[in-house]
């Protein structure tokens, strides 16, 4: 009885102190924001030619479950936060605890090669053990700097941590790449958000020296939908969108209906793709673990065609 009468005051203690943690993370958002570093290089180029179906140069994308992904471009391979555990494994984040429902679907040569590692943060079902196993010390990876200790695992020299609106210029393969850390926000509730911890999302820019082509692409990381994250994107256009999805909550009881999101729901996803326009979508991060309690039946119902959903082991061939 004492455990629930506690438990009670708490909740009512955190809904409280939320709101004015809110006012304070909008007027430092809008600071941020005032005096960010955008370089030109992050913006998509109206007027540059983008990679198409007629294009020389073919982008594949295949998702591997979770929030982890490949995209290859030509001879450049890009991989996004590598969560390889097999299913049936269960985190512990201690306010609750969250199953793999479903297989990553991978062959081991997916992750040879890999130019450039994007990571988000530091949470199990975004990198774990065997996800780490495959990040090869010859790499170049860019990630939160909460990630950066356990990323020294492997012996990589060429580790850059980005804070949010910094950039980073990398020339690979022939390729000039363009990224940039965009704000993310890892919870609706201000105090979950704060206690989940630092995430990035990144705009790239990529541009083809031997033909002058260029393309754009958002992960969002996990986020939702807050002031700081929207006027980050307002003024761009993107071609490739990848949301994180799920509306990964809290748990699957009281208390993350309480909380409310953690990640990108249906809604959230569409108001952001109102800002961006993409000229593709794939959604990631939806279905692997327990605690990602939206069905991506929530975004299929739309029918719209600009949006790509795979299955753990698919692959497309973008047709921008």
């Amino acid at each position: 009885m004492k455990r629930r009468i506690i438990m009670v005051l708490l909740i009512v203690m955190m809904i409280f102190i939320s709101g004015n943690i809110s006012f304070i993370q909008a007027e430092r958002a809008k600071k941020l924001t005032a005096n960010s570093p955008v370089e030109n290089g992050c913006y998509s180029d109206s007027n540059s030619k983008i990679f198409n179906s007629d294009s020389s140069t073919n982008i594949n994308f295949k998702l591997i479950g979770a929030a982890t992904f490949i995209i290859t471009i030509g001879e450049l391979k890009i991989a996004c936060d590598p969560s390889l555990c097999p299913k049936g494994t269960v985190f512990d984040y201690g306010l609750f605890k969250s199953e793999r429902m479903e297989e990553p679907v991978y062959e081991d040569e997916d992750f040879e090669n890999i130019d450039l590692w994007l990571i988000t943060h530091n949470h199990d079902d975004h990198l774990d053990e065997i996800g780490l196993s495959k990040i090869s010390s010859e790499t170049t990876i860019i990630t939160h700097k909460n990630t950066f200790e356990t990323l020294e695992k492997t012996n990589s020299k060429n580790i850059s941590i980005l804070r949010w609106y910094q950039n980073k210029k990398l020339d690979i393969d022939g390729f000039e790449i363009n990224i940039q850390a965009i704000p993310a926000i890892h919870a609706v509730n201000p105090i979950v958000a704060i206690s989940n911890g630092g995430v990035n999302g990144y705009w790239v820019d990529i541009k083809n020296n031997s033909n002058d082509e260029s393309f754009s692409m958002y992960i969002t990381g996990d986020t939702v939908t807050k002031w700081i994250v929207l006027s980050s994107l307002r003024g761009r256009k993107v071609d490739l969108f990848i949301p994180f999805m799920g509306c990964a909550r809290v748990g699957n009881g009281f208390l993350g209906l309480l909380l409310g999101p953690l990640t990108l729901n249906a809604k959230m996803m569409k108001k952001m793709k109102n800002i961006i326009d993409p000229e593709v979508t794939v959604p990631v991060h939806f279905g692997t673990f327990s605690h990602y309690t939206e069905p991506i039946s929530e975004v299929e119902k739309w029918n719209d065609n600009s949006i790509k959903i795979l299955n753990p082991g698919e692959n497309i061939v973008l047709d921008l």
